[in-house]
């Protein structure tokens, strides 16, 4: 197929994010849609309202935003007391910085810095893609209809890859809207059970499971990218979405067990720095790689944590689901996935470092099933993009 014959595709995904999963993922599926000789691939540029220049629209509304702003303030005013003696920035420079370089190969659309303007003038491309991560999560702050690629002319092919609802249940105007916008989808496919049961309940069109994206390149192209910590000792590395201070507190307990130091991935970490623990406040997503590739622990709350604990085969790792997280469906059907169930924390945080240390992996089978995962999202790629 000519260079003027390409399919052209656009992705819908968040990708202008300082957060290393969503990062990550609309890398690897990029990439990996960019890898295809048949293929022309961009990433649609639409922003989003907590960035600068964002224009909000009248017209267009996010679902559950006072549940959601009622929680952001909460927890706003807890990393004020927890923060109050560091800048109230959400994100460290350096990191952004780096995530800015990490993203500088990929193609985008021209920016769209509001719905409304996306709407107005919407990127032409042949087949138009729902990227993955939480795109369809009701509790996000922001409009989720564009996500259904209701912006796409009419007559365009429409596909989803990996998409995720992360909550358990719809209510009934939003199973209403979510039926209408997936009315004119092609193919559709989500991350979790839960997401695909859901969605089978309201609509009848069939629903397919696929794994994350991440899955879909090889484990040799993340490793080959990760920046690995120089000259460091033996490590237990601690890894949270947000400042999580009982996770702090038993990260701390486990590893002065073990005798290791401790590193404290976050970019909202409070000031740790001491003979047997460090905070990482600026590492891109390539020295997020590297730290979980090198550690001789994770120890985390974050899906895609796990998810890089499985793919570059970290010497192990516990994954922990707080009793107020509405979202761990997601981080329950990965292990469940690779048998790795019993890598999942006690919610009361009561285990040793023996009892963690004991939990072996078979990386044998575990590399079996990554690749069947790969298998099925590819082979789904193709038929959905044919």
């Amino acid at each position: 197929m000519g260079m003027n014959t390409k399919k052209r595709i656009g992705i819908l995904t968040i990708h202008n994010s300082p957060n290393y999963g969503a990062c990550l993922q609309a890398y690897a599926l990029y990439t990996y849609l960019s890898q295809q000789t048949d293929v022309f691939c961009e990433i649609i540029d639409l922003h989003r309202p907590h960035e600068k220049g964002y224009i909000a629209s009248k017209r267009f509304k996010p679902y559950r935003c006072v549940q959601q702003n009622k929680w952001k303030r909460i927890k706003a005013a807890l990393r004020n007391v927890i923060f109050k003696n560091r800048k109230t920035d959400l994100y460290s420079v350096e990191a952004k910085s780096k995530f800015d370089a990490f993203n500088v190969g990929i193609k985008l659309s021209r920016p769209y810095w509001s719905i409304d303007e996306l709407y107005a003038c919407p990127p032409d491309y042949d087949i138009y893609v729902t990227g993955s991560d939480q795109v369809w999560n009701p509790t996000q702050p922001y409009c989720l209809e564009p996500y259904f690629l209701t912006f796409a002319p009419e007559g365009k092919k429409k596909i989803s890859y990996a998409s995720s609802i992360a909550v358990t249940e719809l209510e009934v105007n939003e199973k209403k809207d979510f039926q209408h916008w997936l009315a004119d989808y092609d193919i559709i496919s989500v991350r979790e059970r839960n997401a695909r049961q859901l969605l089978e309940s309201f609509i009848s069109k069939p629903v397919t499971l696929v794994a994350d994206p991440t899955f879909l390149l090889d484990a040799e192209i993340w490793k080959a990218l990760a920046v690995n910590p120089q000259n460091q000792s033996p490590y237990i590395l601690l890894f949270t979405l947000d400042f999580n201070l009982d996770l702090l507190r038993f990260a701390l307990r486990v590893n002065k067990d073990a005798g290791l130091c401790l590193i404290y991935l976050n970019q909202l970490a409070p000031n740790l720095n001491g003979e047997k623990c460090v905070a990482i406040r600026d590492a891109g997503p390539k020295e997020f790689l590297g730290y979980i590739a090198c550690a001789d622990m994770v120890i985390t709350d974050s899906y895609h944590a796990t998810v890089f604990s499985v793919i570059l085969e970290a010497k192990n790792f516990s994954t922990y689901i707080a009793e107020y997280n509405q979202r761990g469906s997601r981080i329950t059907d990965l292990l469940d996935t690779f048998g790795l169930q019993q890598h999942l924390l006690r919610q009361d945080l009561s285990e040793d470092y023996h009892t963690l240390s004991s939990r072996h992996i078979d990386w044998q089978r575990i590399r079996q099933v990554s690749q069947q995962e790969r298998n099925c999202g590819r082979e789904f790629l193709k038929k959905a993009l044919s």
